[in-house]
């Protein structure tokens, strides 16, 4: 299993809306990658979402095959935000 790198933020990004069945491509690195949703039929899409895990940043959830995504999310005022996604390669 391949793992990506866990990403510390604070602000909003698209992984965080990500859903099952959406399209994502990495404006980042593998080491720190910068996940974005993207249109499933053109170039840019490189990862397909298999699975959402929320409340949890644990990548072992993602079963064999697919690449593990985990990011934490810390709001100044509000909760925090974690949630790891199982993704397989699109292209």
């Amino acid at each position: 299993m391949i793992f990506l790198a866990v990403g510390w933020v604070s602000s909003w990004n698209d992984a965080d809306t990500a859903e099952v069945g959406d399209c994502m491509k990495n404006n980042g690195t593998t080491i720190n990658p910068d996940l974005e949703v993207v249109d499933c039929g053109t170039a840019e899409a490189k990862f397909k979402v298999k699975e959402v895990h929320s409340d949890t940043t644990d990548m072992s959830v993602c079963p064999t095959g697919t690449t593990a995504y985990a990011e934490s999310q810390h709001r100044r005022r509000g909760s925090d935000t974690k949630f790891v996604l199982c993704l397989t390669n699109e292209k």
